[in-house]
């Protein structure tokens, strides 16, 4: 009898644990304002963050080979940390960019705090990846900056197609 009292406690106690609403596609934000205001964001997919990630860790490290119709829309619109106006760029002038951001450093680290995909209702192929992190540049005349920053990155139909960049110096 005890066996059979233990054995339905066991199965009781896992049956009832178990979390069988999907979360991909419960409502975890609204849009605000703008042309899809009233839209709304479900979690995105995981490997889209990485994606988001992987372009981060290239910029960081210099790896222009990761810049490629594989990874990458064949235009890619770029908002700068400081400036509203949206730049767009052909995958060559894009690398010709990053390779003049790094020109005055010897080397960028970069810490990411967290990553959070989200893919908006008004267009089921598009992932907005965020992630805060914190940037480190070591200046080839020896000066140090820091900066904090945010970025999102659109990943649309599985490849990257632009990013927002905001910025605060430490």
């Amino acid at each position: 009898m005890k066996k059979v009292i233990l054995l339905l406690t066991i199965t009781f106690l896992i049956t009832s644990c178990q979390n069988n609403e999907p979360i991909m596609n419960k409502n975890v934000g609204e849009i605000l304002s703008g042309n899809n205001k009233g839209s709304t964001y479900s979690i995105g997919s995981m490997e889209h963050a990485q994606l988001a990630l992987d372009f981060s860790n290239a910029f960081v490290n210099q790896d222009w080979d990761f810049v490629n119709e594989e990874n990458y829309q064949k235009t890619v619109f770029f908002y700068p940390e400081k400036g509203l106006d949206k730049l767009e760029f052909d995958l060559p002038s894009l690398i010709e960019l990053a390779k003049s951001m790094h020109e005055p450093y010897d080397s960028i680290t970069r810490n990411v705090y967290d990553v959070i995909p989200l893919t908006p209702s008004y267009d089921q192929n598009l992932t907005v990846v965020m992630f805060p992190f914190t940037e480190t540049r070591y200046r080839k005349d020896g000066e140090i900056e820091k900066y904090r920053f945010f970025e999102r990155h659109y990943i649309k139909d599985g490849k990257i197609a632009g990013v927002r960049k905001w910025s605060q110096e430490e």
